[in-house]
């Protein structure tokens, strides 16, 4: 029998929820299965993406899967490849062993940021009594005591690829945005920093932006484990490539970067690329899709496209939407903590905004507030 797959075909970034049953011979003790995301044909000795599900005790199981921009590294050591439109599929392990089910699925062509906007991060004042929502399309709304200092719309200024990320200056006064080819727009006091890295067929794209601490620079994140320093802001190292993306990076207040993947292979702290734990270690029911830093350096939350948040290091739990009931109209895209790190914020792709410790909400985009 074939895996479950709410739909068949659609661009990297596409929510697919797979739904299979490992079969007999299933341990109620190990509670989780593996699930492949690879090229039709594809096996271990080529890239692919793996993520560890939960699983009941009688073999079936579910989750919610976000169809990456890039494959990671294989078993035997291959690099890993960007996602091209074609012939993909999924595969769940069997239980026995000796196999595995799959499902056929079809990458298109992405979808212009201007049709589909959407919300892709939040990003908190240095006083944490405010924040700035981003939107792919490059719009930015101010909501607290965050001050607008101009966006990609207002300017009347269409990407040539998706924003991915945004940064804040160490004052508050301006912001930098990344789009999925590296460009970095400036905004406020904000320096210039154009026209980042150039276009090569067949990087990883980018997935994440952050800025250093003593505002010397910026880090943009690729989806394959990648960082590449802009201005002096110097790199700190890189992890090894799995067989995940990388989705979120997020500084270190004392120096450095956390960077997290989508598929829970763990977050790691450098310089030193220090495993945080937390996702690591636990089966998800959705692909993560972003990563926020304690005060410290040595902790992190990771958040999930359902608002589960997954904490590591010295990182404390203050919620999460499973653990209210509470299911987002639209998938979470990122999460921001509080400046004493004892609270956090979740953005949903429309806009909504959700608090849980000492975050205050302000504002959410639909509101039409900014």
């Amino acid at each position: 029998m074939p895996l479950g797959l709410s739909v068949t075909s659609g661009p990297p970034g596409t929510l697919v929820t797979v739904s299979g049953d490992a079969g007999a011979g299933c341990s109620p003790a190990s509670g989780s299965t593996a699930l492949d995301f690879e090229q039709t044909g594809g096996t271990k000795a080529k890239p692919f993406s793996e993520m560890t599900v939960p699983m009941a005790s009688d073999g079936l199981w579910s989750t919610t899967f976000a169809v990456p921009g890039y494959l990671g590294s294989s078993a035997v050591g291959e690099r890993g490849a960007a996602v091209a439109t074609g012939e993909y599929q999924f595969a769940g392990e069997l239980c026995d062993g000796k196999g595995y089910q799959r499902a056929a699925f079809r990458v298109t062509a992405p979808i212009s940021p201007q049709k589909v906007p959407t919300y892709v991060g939040i990003t908190p004042t240095p006083d944490g009594a405010g924040y700035w929502l981003v939107a792919n399309t490059g719009d930015v709304e101010a909501f607290g005591d965050a001050r607008a200092f101009g966006s990609l719309t207002a300017a009347d200024v269409r990407p040539a690829a998706p924003i991915v990320g945004m940064a804040r200056t160490a004052d508050g006064n301006g912001y930098w945005l990344a789009d999925e080819e590296g460009r970095i727009y400036s905004f406020g006091d904000a320096g210039s920093y154009a026209p980042g890295l150039a276009k090569v067929d067949g990087r990883p794209p980018i997935t994440g932006l952050a800025a250093a601490p003593d505002g010397g620079g910026l880090w943009l994140l690729g989806a394959g484990g990648q960082v590449y320093p802009v201005g002096d802001a110097g790199t700190s190292g890189a992890p090894a490539e799995v067989p995940s993306t990388y989705d979120g990076i997020a500084a270190r207040p004392a120096g450095g970067y956390v960077v997290s993947t989508a598929t829970g292979s763990g977050a790691y702290a450098f310089p030193g690329g220090q495993p945080l734990g937390g996702s690591s270690s636990l089966a998800l029911t959705a692909s993560l899709v972003g990563t926020a830093v304690t005060p410290s350096g040595n902790g992190a939350w990771e958040a999930g496209a359902e608002g589960s948040v997954f904490p590591s290091g010295d990182a404390i739990f203050y919620g999460s939407l499973p653990d209210d009931h509470i299911t987002p109209d639209a998938p979470v895209t990122g999460i921001a903590s509080t400046p004493d790190g004892r609270g956090y914020w979740l953005i949903g792709g429309d806009g909504t905004v959700f608090s849980f410790g000492d975050a205050r909400f302000f504002g959410m985009a639909y509101d039409g507030a900014s």
